[in-house]
């Protein structure tokens, strides 16, 4: 029974762990003022540089504190266009007419849609794409949607661009003319989908340096800020520099073998083929998940003349803070607790983005003088060694002890009938 009693007191002191402990203005390192100047209205903080470089990357240990009390919020990412899952389009009645290529769409369903994705074989053309809106096959006429452009420079190196931009339709057949015609076999296949139009918001997310020109490569070093998951690389390029596409490559500095992070490519099409012009730019690049703090970003040139790059910016999506103030015009925010877990909020689980939400001011960063840190968490076993071992002694001094009082006692007993 002893040696029973003493194996579970040794087992319970080994493997006891402490009472988890729930967020505490005392346990957050950082805390600063919020100035509401609508309290009448839904708020929101702006995630800036400062709480990803103090909090934890996932933003879990952001708290807002109206004195003891925890003002629920919602954290958002304000992302641009987002697009519904593609849908493919049947292809019907496709040929050659009149110099034009036309056929039918067959969208299917009374589904809304803005975008349609063709996917061509052809290459070197130009070629305009008219779009017309039919409830039925037979329909002689229909409303007219839209005219696109389409093309692919593959001989120029300057990529395509295959898709007809409508207004937001729901027709169930859309008939195309291309023209001049191309080839029926070039078309694949089609789909459709619905973008919306809403601007993402990007802040800075790092410097970069000069750029510096080595053998066919621009060179370009960034310092990314701590902690700020950085989304693209925006480039600035004087208007007047048209008609050129280059690789983009970005490159751990710390790195001595110079292992490619990510890659991509810029480009700005001003074209007039076949009298119509073709107007193309994109001037960012998207930034691979990274760790890394110090970057370079190499654009390789090829034959021909460096592009002149007035300013190139890492850039990271904006995270926004909401909440409702409910008439307060002065709350506290804290962060700086790396062992805190997201909040559960009743607020965030039914947000609703209102679009007349205010903009609430954060004040300067700020030590917190009530913090004490978080008390220690290990098991008892780990706060308390000397303890444990102490007890395995006793205990190993204890059965000895007994093993040998058992011993003893056996040997008498042995001896008494000799002794008789």
């Amino acid at each position: 029974m002893i040696k029973l009693l003493i194996a579970l007191t040794l087992c319970g002191m080994a493997y006891a762990q402490p009472v988890a402990v729930a967020p505490a203005r005392e346990f957050f390192k950082v805390t600063r003022d919020v100035t509401i100047t609508q309290p009448g209205k839904q708020n929101y903080l702006v995630v800036d540089a400062a709480i990803w470089a103090h909090s934890r990357l996932d933003l879990s240990d952001i708290r807002l504190y109206d004195r003891d009390n925890q003002v629920p919020y919602a954290l958002s990412e304000e992302l641009g266009a987002s697009s519904t899952v593609e849908r493919e389009a049947r292809i019907l009645n496709l040929g050659v007419r009149d110099g034009r290529t036309e056929f039918d769409l067959d969208i299917g369903g009374e589904v809304e849609y803005n975008h349609v994705e063709l996917r061509l074989k052809a290459t070197n053309f130009v070629a305009s794409a008219t779009a017309v809106g039919r409830g039925t096959l037979t329909e002689s006429t229909g409303r007219n949607l839209s005219t696109s452009t389409l093309y692919d420079f593959s001989r120029e190196g300057l990529g395509n661009h295959f898709a007809l931009r409508v207004p937001l339709a729901t027709f169930r057949y859309l008939h195309v003319s291309i023209s001049p015609a191309i080839s029926p076999r070039d078309l694949t296949g089609a789909s459709t989908s619905t973008q919306r139009e809403t601007q993402a918001t990007w802040i800075p997310a790092g410097r970069c340096h000069s750029p510096e020109q080595i053998n066919r490569a621009t060179r370009i070093a960034c310092d990314l800020d701590p902690g700020v998951p950085v989304g693209r690389v925006l480039f600035a390029i004087p208007p007047a520099l048209v008609n050129f596409r280059r690789t983009v490559s970005v490159h751990s500095m710390n790195d001595p073998q110079g292992t490619q992070l990510c890659s991509s490519n810029i480009s700005r099409i001003r074209k007039q083929s076949a009298g119509k012009e073709v107007v193309t730019e994109d001037l960012t690049i998207g930034f691979c998940a990274s760790k890394e703090r110090h970057v370079v970003i190499e654009i390789d040139d090829g034959d021909n003349a460096p592009l002149t790059i007035e300013k190139a910016e890492p850039q990271s999506l904006e995270r926004r803070i909401y909440f409702d103030p409910a008439g307060k015009t002065a709350i506290r925010l804290y962060y700086g607790d790396e062992k805190l877990s997201a909040p559960e909020y009743d607020y965030a689980r039914f947000f609703h983005k209102e679009p007349d939400a205010a903009q609430a001011v954060l004040g300067t960063e700020g030590q917190n003088l009530e913090y004490t840190g978080r008390p220690d968490e290990r098991p008892w076993s780990e706060r308390h060694k000397w303890v444990l071992w102490g007890a395995m002694l006793l205990a190993v001094a204890v059965l000895a002890m007994l093993a040998l009082r058992g011993l003893t006692s056996g040997t008498s007993t042995a001896g008494t009938p000799a002794q008789r």
